[in-house]
């Protein structure tokens, strides 16, 4: 995820498996004049525009779409398509296999549609925040349980602390980001 050049967006397809999200960015991005294509997943009817400049791609779709196969699915036809993956909850592991499979960029929801077309086509990164050290141990801890199925015990022996340490950082919020975007 490179700085890269400024791009100018015409056309931009958007898929998201929630109809009001859809909504949301189809009336934004029309009112700042780009084409747009909005979908709830990437079947056969959907005729696969070359002119498509910008695809914007929910990580999670429904009926078991991931967003990373539909990214790829779109790159095969169309390969300098820019490809953008948004999640409300990606982890470190599920950002470094969307870029390894060929995404350009990942976002966190929620994100406003003319920030993320600004930053876009101005070639700045949106992946560009530094993780806290309370982010990175959450991340670390969530992958941990993840691989250990879901058993407290053994993730707190993996992670060498006892298992009420565990549960009580598990009782914690997830940490959220508290400085603003740099831009």
């Amino acid at each position: 995820m490179a700085m890269e050049t400024k791009r100018h967006v015409n056309s931009v397809l958007v898929i998201d498996d929630d109809e009001i999200v859809l909504r949301g960015w189809d009336r934004t991005l029309r009112a700042a004049g780009k084409r747009v294509v909005v979908a709830t997943e990437l079947d056969d009817e959907i005729e696969l525009d070359h002119d498509l400049d910008l695809a914007i791609v929910d990580l999670c779709l429904g009926r078991g779409q991931c967003g990373i196969e539909t990214i790829q699915r779109i790159k095969l036809a169309i390969p300098q398509v820019h490809a953008v993956l948004l999640s409300a909850a990606m982890s470190i592991p599920q950002a470094i296999r969307a870029v390894r499979a060929g995404v350009d960029d990942c976002a966190s929801k929620p994100i406003a549609p003319r920030e993320l077309l600004a930053r876009v086509e101005r070639g700045v990164p949106l992946t560009t925040e530094l993780l806290t050290l309370e982010e990175v141990q959450w991340e670390h801890i969530s992958r941990v349980l993840a691989d250990c199925k879901g058993n407290l015990s053994q993730a707190a022996r993996v992670l060498g602390i006892h298992r009420q340490s565990l549960q009580r950082k598990l009782r914690q919020r997830m940490p959220r980001k508290t400085g603003p975007s740099p831009t």
